[in-house]
């Protein structure tokens, strides 16, 4: 029984783990800070990158989620997108939709790579009707708390293992 409680052990603590690499991508655990700068020289650092849904398709990721653009110049609006992150790591996304209220953004289509560490996105670029230039992300992941239920399923299986331990004790008969 020691053996159990040590495999769920070390299951526990594996698999609660936040490092994130691309075997177990997931894109929806947090939100992306973009930092980019396009080629008129505005920057929009501070902008940022949220993937809403993640569907496996064979050995690509479908994406789908929005950008929260804020330009240096005062620009800002929000655009939706859908994508693939393919089995090399690279990605495309295509925006498709801007949600009012928005000011000096257009809708574009944006290419880049995975980096290996799974919390980068580099290599960027976009290409739009007026602007295009280079753009990175870096993955902004809040600690999740272990749920409660793991708690509370750990914590009786140690006291199933004790009740067993008890129902064992040995009985002495004069």
């Amino acid at each position: 029984m020691k053996k159990y409680i040590f495999i769920f052990l070390i299951q526990l603590f594996y698999f609660n783990q936040a490092n994130a690499i691309p075997v177990g991508f997931d894109a929806t655990v947090g939100t992306w800070a973009v930092s980019a700068t396009d080629d008129s020289g505005l920057n929009w650092d501070g902008s940022t990158l949220t993937f809403e849904s993640q569907t496996a398709d064979g050995n690509n990721f479908l994406l789908e989620g929005h950008f929260n653009w804020i330009g240096s110049n005062g620009a800002f609006g929000r655009e939706n997108f859908t994508g693939t992150l393919f089995f090399d790591n690279t990605i495309e996304l295509s925006g498709f939709e801007l949600v009012p209220p928005t000011s000096g953004i257009a809708v574009y289509d944006y290419f880049a790579l995975l980096a290996d560490n799974g919390t980068e996105i580099i290599n960027g670029s976009w290409d739009g009707p007026i602007l295009s230039d280079d753009w990175s992300a870096t993955l902004q992941i809040t600690s999740v708390p272990v749920p409660a239920a793991v708690w509370l399923f750990g914590s009786g299986l140690i006291g199933l293992v004790g009740m067993r331990k008890k129902s064992k004790v040995p009985t002495f008969s004069a």
